[in-house]
C-alpha cells in the first residue's frame, strides 16, 4: 500500500533553493512513512489572485492528500471562504497548522492566519500562554506547543573550530525594531536596542551585530539566513534578545541555531522553559539586558577551553534534539505512522500544551 500523501503548504518564496522542513520531510519519505508534496503559494507566478488560487487548487487536487501541513500562512491573502472551499474540494483532509511567529500587541493576527486557525484540526504554536489565548479567539481546537528548532538545511559536517583566531569576541544577530529610536514596533524591541548599545560600549570587547537598522561600532548589516552558522563561528560567543519574552515557551530559532554553531550563547530567558539546558551546554539565560552584558563580560574572562567544551556540548544537544525532523515527528505522529521524537526533551515540550497544564478534575 502506498504511503499517505502530505500536502505541505509552505510560506517559502524560493522552495527550489531552500524549502522549510524540506530535509525533514525527505527523511520521512525515504523511510516510506509518507509522500511529500510541497506547494508554495508565494512562489507562484504573479498572474493575479484568481489564477493563483486556481493553480493552487489544481496542484492540491492532483496530490489528493490525506493530511495538509500548513506552515505560517499569513503572507498569502487567504480568506475563510477560500480555505473552506479548498478543503471541501480535497475531501476534508486532516489539517495540521504550524505557526512559527509570535503575535499580539502591535502585531495583530492576520486574516489569513485567522482563516486557517478556524479550519485546522491541530494547531501548533511556538508560544502558548498569552498566544494560546489569542489564538483561542479563532479556533475551537486546543493550541499545542511546539519548540523552535534548527532547520536541517543549516547543518554542516564541518567540525566546530576552536575559537582562538576568531574575528570577534561577541556576535549578535537580529534587526533593530524601533521607530525614531524609541517607539516599539514589536514587544521587546527596546530591550534588544539597550543590549546592543551596551555591548557596543563594552571596553575591550570586539563586538559585531548583523541585522537591519543598526548603526555604530560593529554594525555589519543584514545576514543571509544560510550564513548564520559560519558567522556565529567567527566569534568566541554569541548573544541574543528575543521579542515577546513573556510569552510562555517562546524563543526564536536563533537560540537553537546559535547553540548548533557550537559557541556559548547568552540569551533572554524564555518563560516557562526549564527543559532547556544550562551553562554546561553553553546556554546562559538571563532576565535583563544588563544581566546579559554582565554575563558576556564574565565569559570573556573565563577559561577558553571550558567555554569551547561547553559550546561543543550545546552543539551535540541541539543536533540530537531540537531539529526540524524531531519537530515534524512530534506534530505528525498522532496522525500518521511516524516515530515519536526522543522523550528528552519532547515529553517536557508536550507538557507545555495548555490542556496538559490545566488542573485535572478530582
Amino acid at each position: 500500500m502506498a504511503p499517505p500523501t502530505v500536502l505541505h503548504l509552505t510560506n517559502d518564496t524560493h522552495p527550489e533553493l531552500r524549502l522549510s522542513f524540506g530535509e525533514a520531510f525527505r527523511a520521512l519519505a525515504a523511510e516510506g512513512r509518507l509522500t511529500h508534496v510541497p506547494l508554495a503559494p508565494l512562489a507562484l507566478p504573479d498572474t493575479g489572485r484568481e489564477p493563483a488560487l486556481a493553480e493552487l487548487l489544481r496542484i492540491a487536487e492532483e496530490a489528493r492528500p490525506e493530511l495538509l501541513f500548513v506552515q505560517s500562512p499569513s503572507r498569502f491573502p487567504w480568506t475563510g471562504e477560500e480555505v473552506a472551499a479548498l478543503l471541501r474540494r480535497l475531501g476534508s483532509p486532516t489539517v495540521v497548522l504550524w505557526e512559527g511567529d509570535a503575535w499580539g500587541g502591535h502585531k495583530p493576527v492576520t486574516r489569513s492566519l485567522a482563516a486557517w486557525l478556524a479550519h485546522a484540526d491541530t494547531v501548533f504554536s511556538v508560544a502558548v500562554g498569552a498566544q494560546a489565548r489569542l489564538f483561542g479567539r479563532y479556533t475551537r481546537r486546543p493550541v499545542r506547543y511546539i519548540a523552535q528548532t534548527v532547520p536541517e538545511r543549516l547543518w554542516t559536517d564541518d567540525p566546530v573550530p576552536p575559537p582562538e583566531h576568531t574575528e570577534y569576541d561577541v556576535l549578535h544577530i537580529g534587526g533593530r525594531y524601533l521607530r525614531l529610536g524609541f517607539v516599539e514596533r514589536v514587544d521587546g524591541a527596546r530591550q534588544r536596542d539597550r543590549l546592543v548599545r551596551s555591548l557596543q560600549r563594552l571596553p575591550g570587547c570586539r563586538f559585531a551585530t548583523h541585522g537591519s537598522g543598526w548603526r555604530g561600532r560593529g554594525a555589519l548589516g543584514p545576514l543571509c539566513f544560510e550564513e548564520q552558522i559560519h558567522a556565529l563561528r567567527g566569534a568566541r560567543m554569541s548573544v541574543g534578545w528575543d521579542h515577546y519574552q513573556g510569552y510562555a515557551g517562546f524563543f526564536s530559532n536563533r537560540l537553537p541555531i546559535s547553540m548548533f554553531a557550537g559557541r556559548p550563547h547568552v540569551a533572554a530567558r524564555p518563560a516557562e522553559t526549564s527543559w532547556l539546558p544550562g551553562p554546561e551546554f553553553g546556554l546562559h539565560l538571563v532576565d535583563t539586558p544588563a544581566q546579559a552584558v554582565a554575563r558576556v563580560a564574565e565569559l570573556l574572562g573565563a577559561d577558553p577551553a571550558e567555554l569551547h567544551a561547553a559550546g561543543l556540548a550545546g552543539h551535540a544537544w541541539v543536533r540530537d534534539r531540537l531539529t526540524n525532523l524531531n519537530a515534524l515527528r512530534h506534530m505528525l505522529c498522532p496522525h500518521l505512522d511516524v516515530p515519536a521524537p526522543p522523550a528528552d526533551p519532547w515529553q517536557a515540550i508536550a507538557a507545555m500544551d495548555p490542556a496538559a497544564r490545566a488542573p485535572q478534575p478530582v
